[in-house]
């Protein structure tokens, strides 16, 4: 595999500057996903190989998602929930799979980071001493496969099952936006991923409270042309969101799916397509009046609007039928078009 510029520029920081940048603080997204747990965990590995770097991988809110979850406990992912307060006086900081000026992670106001890495599009208010940010790739994790393969250092068997469940499931198997980058990534580390675990993780048990989710999506789903949607109502995790939205795309006939959800006084939507080009990152951005609302990549995209917990029911529903009406309204569709065909399933 041959390593990347911002893989070579890696090793490069961590090799030179070693222990001058220990401890590092590696802080993912809020409600970290397989891509970011993986990558974080990869990170903190080449750290301590190149460099003997002290590491400790936090994330905001919680890891709801049943498949990440099983991810999380059956591998030991060496990552733990943020404290208040905590990153006040950190010396050094990371951030893997996001960037400062989304509204996704706990980065403190005008912190600048030590390190950036990620694969989503590059924020204009982004800055850090070294931001590696490669929007050619489909997960922040190949950048650092490339960096660890780079780098010749042993990859176990626990991270090795990690990072190809993190490329996969952030490409759904190599499917979705993946490159030859990813598919190399992901090709070299499985021989050593762990084949059990990886099944174990797909398919882990569920509690009662996804199957009320799932089951309220499609009673609730609407279709309109091309387009099924879902305003699941309050959520227990943020990550059902994107999870309903990629289920209710298996509609047949469907191009688009939107999907809405309310969590701890946010509105949160997320996007997906099934076209590479359908451009969905800045439609969302444009329906969620941009700025840091919202954005994400061809096929998938993802954001939130702060209405505050105390917001009346009237507000929750208007922003609700704003949003579905204006992507709607994108794609040439009326609000009147939508039908709910399983309402009496």
């Amino acid at each position: 595999m041959k390593p990347g510029f911002h893989a070579r520029r890696l090793v490069k920081l961590l090799t030179e500057r070693g222990r001058s940048l220990s401890p590092l603080t590696i802080l993912t997204h809020d409600h970290p996903d397989p891509d970011a747990l993986a990558s974080a965990w990869a990170l903190a590995h080449l750290a301590q190989a190149v460099g003997k770097i002290s590491t400790r991988i936090v994330y905001g809110g919680m890891i709801g998602r049943a498949e990440n979850r099983m991810m999380a406990e059956r591998l030991l992912v060496p990552a733990r929930p943020l404290r208040k307060g905590e990153l006040a006086g950190v010396k050094h900081l990371a951030l893997v799979d996001t960037q400062p000026p989304f509204k996704n992670n706990r980065c403190p106001p005008r912190r600048i980071p030590d390190l950036i890495l990620d694969h989503h599009p590059r924020h204009a208010d982004t800055h850090a001493d070294l931001a590696l940010i490669d929007e050619k790739v489909g997960a922040t994790t190949t950048i650092l496969v490339e960096a660890l393969m780079a780098s010749g250092v042993r990859i176990p068997g626990r991270l090795a099952t990690a990072i190809v469940y993190g490329i996969g499931s952030e490409t759904q198997n190599l499917g979705r936006e993946a490159t030859r980058r990813d598919m190399e990534a992901y090709q070299a580390l499985w021989p050593k991923a762990n084949m059990r675990t990886l099944w174990r993780i797909s398919y882990p048990q569920r509690s009662e409270q996804f199957f009320m989710t799932l089951a309220h999506a499609v009673r609730e789903a609407f279709v309109a042309g091309r387009v099924v949607g879902a305003n699941l109502g309050e959520v227990a995790t943020p990550d059902s969101v994107a999870q309903m939205a990629d289920f209710l795309l298996t509609l047949e006939k469907m191009q688009w799916s939107i999907v809405t959800a309310r969590y701890h006084g946010r509105l949160h939507v997320s996007l997906r397509a099934n076209d590479p080009g359908a451009g969905a990152g800045r439609l969302l951005k444009r329906i969620l009046g941009g700025g840091n609302r919202g954005g994400g990549h061809g096929m998938i995209a993802g954001g939130s609007l702060e209405l505050g917990a105390e917001a009346p029911e009237t507000a929750w529903r208007e922003a609700e039928e704003k949003i579905v009406t204006d992507f709607l309204a994108y794609q040439g569709l009326n609000a009147s078009e939508r039908r709910r065909p399983f309402r009496g399933a």
